[in-house]
């Protein structure tokens, strides 16, 4: 089984290489990051959810589970970006989380010359199964969304 924090930093520093993505965060890079819990520093996801900055991505482990891939077994690592969009004014199009979620899933990476869907995360990983994006609210009632991601390894390393 591969170490989970390589794939989160990998799928970082892929996602800090997508220009689009990037421009979204107002240019600042650093607002694609990762969370990786450090007891007791970092115990709280729900916490870290309530601090991100908008806009921003937030990359979190989720967990790790047996799984099948055609006849073999295999393991499933479940990563989940969080998403904080920035502000918008009036007149301004309703775009900015529908923008993000394309852009995580058919951004170019400049390193990777493939798209995300498409993109290899982790050598010892499948490209991400298909994502979805859902809406979530956090404890002051602002909504954000979710994109929960699968990487099935190819092995077990």
């Amino acid at each position: 089984m591969i170490d989970p924090a390589e794939l989160v930093d990998n799928l970082v520093a892929l996602l800090r290489g997508i220009p689009e993505l990037v421009a979204e965060m107002g240019g600042d890079e650093q607002r694609v990051f990762a969370y990786h819990d450090q007891y007791p520093k970092r115990s709280s996801l729900a916490n870290a959810i309530h601090q991100m900055p908008a806009p921003s991505v937030m990359a979190v482990w989720q967990g790790t589970a047996p799984g099948s891939f055609g006849t073999a077994e295999v393991w499933k690592h479940q990563i989940t970006l969080y998403l904080r969009a920035r502000e918008t004014f009036d007149g301004d199009p309703p775009t900015a989380y529908y923008r993000l979620f394309r852009l995580l899933t058919k951004g170019v990476p400049s390193s990777a010359g493939a798209p995300m869907l498409n993109a290899t995360v982790h050598p010892s990983c499948h490209p991400m199964d298909l994502p979805l994006i859902q809406r979530q609210t956090d404890a002051e009632g602002l909504d954000y969304f979710e994109v929960p991601i699968t990487f099935t390894e190819i092995g077990d390393d």
